[in-house]
């Protein structure tokens, strides 16, 4: 069976939803799950079952790279994500620190 095509957000859009999320309750939590989405490929399941160990380095930074383990995903190998520069750019106050550099 043939899946659906996802459809492709453009840059335009992208940028109304951030405006849009930034009216919501919680904006940086918003933007960091549409982010984590539409940058990193996350699906809701994945978002949701992300745990800090997954997003941090030994020292306990946020990590340049995303580890998603098999039994998170659809266990087809979405091993490794890059974090985009944009999930950095989120205010410090509820989103991601600063990335290191």
């Amino acid at each position: 069976m043939q899946g659906k095509q996802a459809k492709i957000v453009s840059p335009s859009q992208e940028r109304a939803i951030l405006g849009y999320l930034d009216t919501t309750r919680y904006p940086s939590r918003d933007r960091v799950m549409f982010l984590l989405s539409m940058k990193a490929g996350l699906r809701a399941k994945e978002m949701a079952s992300l745990t800090w160990a997954m997003v941090t380095d030994a020292a306990g930074q946020v990590a340049e790279v995303l580890h998603v383990p098999n039994r998170v995903s659809k266990g087809v190998g979405k091993e490794l994500c890059n974090f985009s520069d944009s999930l950095f750019a989120l205010p410090q106050n509820g989103g991601f620190a600063q990335k290191q550099t």
